[in-house]
């Protein structure tokens, strides 16, 4: 049974941890939404009323911090929960799809482009905190995320100090704050800290991306702080000769010793940056094996969605297991069932994904090219469709069909094309009489046949309603649906949604 919190968030897995606590990759069950649940971790606390309330307040201050860096490179704030005692704790934050900069870099330094397309978005996420004012203090890789379409998000704002009066306190109860290898000398020494912390840390992160290897790397924090405090940084040039000079000089800039002899702001920062970036139109850096592309926002800036890539979707597992078979499907079984009960509850976006989780094993188990197979892409894109995802429908609804025809499932062919007529309809791809003509030709099928008076001939009939007021043509409507409603009046009950639905049609066209 998997753990639900307050009713509403329902818990998948973990995917990551840290010294406050657990972040949690969960489903928000009123909006049918994955979430990312930042559980903070509270036992210490328990026994030491005065901690309580300086934990209570770096909560608030987190969630209140979060949310008002409003800019994309920052992870929404959607929930703050804080019981009274402090035992449940929790943001529920916007879920993001990608890899951490520490997981990207781990494949060695970047192309020159990608490592300024990081560095400038983490600048723009900079520069929206600092004009608040508010000072991350613990930038690092594993606190910036690539996303998938190459968006850099920095996360984890939750040691950041707001430079007013309200967090002075917790700034003098608490101890350093910070990870020795990115934490400036001011921060490591004790001293009172402002935007250009950050932005000496950008210049860590900024070296390790060029070079591949951090600034300083002595033993031990101590040691390690004195080497911020007093050792000068290596050149990134000496290291890697291909490195433009002026991006050389604005790290060592980063990198001073002094608060003030560090860039003014970080948007200075992504000035200095600007001419290395790539401009709209430009090709693609070097591949990086299947990662993310930093560059891509600054290529191809604000581009128009585009249709998923559906011959990357693999296969599932079928929906509907029968209680005969053999003990290797159960997990099937099991999924089924969930799929089933979250449908049930209207949560659309969760029951396909309780589908898509198993889809290796189904394919191994059942066949690429069986009628399991295709019955299961039909069910994830009823969900998606019913979850007005029509996009992600009709990608599942092609795969259907494919497998379909691959695997002579006339049933399933004429469902998923159906389906898919319905998604390109209703995504513009299709007009309203191009739809009605291809199931026009699709009830062609079916007439004169056993099947002309069966669920799936129905099915289309009402599709074509629903399409042919939207022709222009009211008489020819008119007429299509009246036959519909005679019909469905002798082979369906009052209060079947197909017949209710066509008699609200026929209303409509006579009003």
């Amino acid at each position: 049974m998997r753990e639900v919190l307050d009713g509403r968030y329902e818990i998948t897995r973990a995917i990551g941890a840290g010294g406050m606590g657990q972040v949690l990759l969960g489903y928000d069950t009123v909006l049918d939404r994955e979430v990312a649940v930042k559980r903070i971790a509270v036992r210490p606390f328990a026994t030491a009323p005065d901690l309580v309330d300086e934990f209570t307040a770096r909560f608030r201050r987190e969630a209140r911090v979060t949310a008002r860096i409003r800019h994309h490179g920052v992870p929404q704030v959607y929930d703050a929960v804080l019981d009274a005692d402090a035992t449940s704790v929790y943001l529920v934050m916007e879920r993001i799809d990608g890899i951490t900069l520490r997981d990207f870099l781990a494949i060695g330094p970047p192309p020159i482009a990608t490592g300024v397309a990081i560095a400038a978005q983490i600048a723009t996420v900079l520069s929206h905190a600092h004009v608040l004012p508010v000072v991350h203090r613990d930038l690092k890789p594993a606190n910036v995320i690539v996303a998938a379409d190459g968006t850099v998000k920095v996360i984890d704002f939750g040691i950041a100090a707001l430079l007013d009066d309200s967090a002075s306190r917790i700034t003098r109860t608490g101890s350093v704050l910070g990870t020795a290898a990115y934490m400036s000398p001011e921060l490591a020494n004790g001293q009172p800290v402002g935007p250009r912390a950050d932005l000496y840390a950008l210049g860590c992160i900024m070296h390790e991306i060029f070079t591949g290897s951090t600034v300083f790397h002595a033993r031990g924090e101590y040691a390690t702080h004195r080497q911020h405090s007093y050792d000068a940084p290596t050149p990134l040039r000496a290291m890697r000769p291909d490195v433009p000079a002026p991006i050389e000089a604005l790290v060592l800039e980063l990198l001073a010793k002094t608060p003030g002899d560090r860039p003014a702001s970080a948007a200075v920062v992504y000035e200095r940056l600007l001419p290395f970036l790539p401009p709209p139109g430009a090709p693609e850096p070097p591949a990086l094996a299947g990662y993310p592309d930093p560059t891509l926002v600054f290529r191809r800036p604000n581009p128009p969605a585009t249709p998923p890539d559906v011959t990357q979707t693999g296969t599932r597992p079928r929906a509907r297991v029968h209680a005969e078979s053999p003990p290797d499907t159960a997990r099937f079984v099991e999924a089924a069932a969930e799929y089933r009960r979250l449908f049930d509850l209207g949560r659309f976006a969760q029951a396909a994904e309780a589908l898509l989780s198993i889809a290796d094993e189904a394919a191994a188990r059942f066949g690429a090219d069986s009628a399991e197979v295709a019955e299961l892409h039909h069910d994830i894109a009823l969900a998606f469709a019913n979850g007005g995802e029509q996009r992600k429908a009709l990608g599942q609804w092609e795969l259907a069909e494919a497998v379909a025809v691959r695997g002579s499932g006339t049933e399933y062919r004429r469902r998923a094309n159906l389906g898919a007529i319905k998604a390109r309809a209703a995504l513009g791809d299709l007009t309203a009489s191009a739809a009605v003509d291809e199931l026009y030709s699709l009830f062609g099928d079916l007439r004169g046949t056993d099947e002309e008076f069966g669920d799936e001939a129905i099915d289309v009939r009402l599709a074509i309603a629903e399409l042919l007021p939207a022709t222009g043509d009211h008489a020819r409507a008119e007429r299509f649906v009246s036959q519909l409603v005679d019909d469905l009046a002798i082979l369906r009950a009052p209060d079947d949604a197909g017949r209710r639905l066509a008699e609200q049609i026929a209303a409509e066209l006579r009003g």
